[in-house]
C-alpha cells in the first residue's frame, strides 16, 4: 500500500526538482525567471496532486486550468530561460520577454498537447540567438560567446532540454509515474544550467538576493 501511495504522489513530489532552480535564479539576479519558475512548480505540483485519488481536496481550481497553467508555465520557463542566456539589453529584454509572453499564452491555449507548445518558443529563441550571436562571431573571428558558456551551460542545458523532451513525448507510455517524474528533474536541471552564472543587468550594488516572500513578490521591480 505504501508502495502505491508514493507511486502516485511521485509526479507531485518530482515538481518540487523546480525549487533549487529557483533558488539559483534569485541568487543570480533573475528574479523574473525565479518568480516564473516558482508559478511553475506551483501548477505543475497541483496539477499532478489534483489527477491522482485522494487529494481532491486541494483543488481550488478546476483541472482543466490547473493543466493549461502548467503547460503555459512550462513553455515560458523554456522561453525566458533561453533569453536570459541571449543577454540582451533593454529594450530589447523586456521586449522580448512580453512578446513570450503574449503568443505562448495564444499557442497553449490552442493546443497544450503538441509538440509546437514547446518546439516553438525553443525554435524561435534559437533563431533569435543565432541573429544575435552569428554578426558578433563574424566580427570577432571566433567564437561569442567564450567556448566555456557553450562547454559549462549551453551545451549540458540542451542535453538535459532534450532529454526532459524526449521523456516527455516519446517514452511516457511506458511508465507514466517514473517517466514524467525524470521528465520534471531533467528539465529542472536544464533550466538552471542555461541560466548565466550572473545577471549583468541586474546591477552591481549589493549582494546577490536570496530566495524569500520580498524578493519573489518584488521580481520584476
Amino acid at each position: 500500500m505504501g508502495t502505491l501511495v508514493a507511486k502516485l504522489l511521485l509526479p507531485t513530489l518530482s515538481s518540487l526538482a523546480f525549487l533549487p532552480t529557483i533558488s539559483i535564479a534569485a541568487k543570480r539576479r533573475f528574479h523574473a525567471e525565479a518568480m516564473v519558475y516558482l508559478f511553475t512548480t506551483f501548477f505543475l505540483a497541483l496539477h499532478h496532486a489534483c489527477s491522482g485519488p485522494g487529494l481532491a481536496m486541494l483543488c481550488f481550481l478546476r483541472l482543466d486550468l490547473l493543466h493549461y497553467f502548467s503547460v503555459y508555465g512550462t513553455a515560458l520557463s523554456m522561453w525566458l530561460s533561453l533569453m536570459a542566456l541571449a543577454d540582451f539589453d533593454e529594450p530589447q529584454r523586456s521586449t522580448l520577454a512580453m512578446f513570450g509572453v503574449l503568443t505562448i499564452a495564444v499557442r497553449v491555449y490552442q493546443d497544450r498537447e503538441g509538440y509546437g507548445v514547446y518546439s516553438g518558443p525553443i525554435g524561435t529563441a534559437v533563431l533569435i540567438m543565432a541573429t544575435k550571436w552569428l554578426p558578433k562571431m563574424k566580427e570577432k573571428r571566433g567564437l561569442y560567446p567564450d567556448k566555456s558558456v557553450y562547454t559549462q551551460q549551453i551545451g549540458p542545458g540542451l542535453c538535459f532540454g532534450a532529454l526532459a523532451l524526449m521523456l516527455r513525448f516519446f517514452f511516457e507510455e511506458w511508465e507514466y509515474t517514473y517517466v514524467h517524474s525524470f521528465y520534471h528533474c531533467a528539465l529542472a536541471m536544464s533550466f538552471a544550467l542555461l541560466l548565466p552564472k550572473v545577471n549583468k543587468k541586474a546591477g552591481s550594488a549589493g549582494t546577490p538576493a536570496k530566495l524569500d516572500c520580498s524578493t519573489l513578490c518584488c521580481a520584476c521591480v
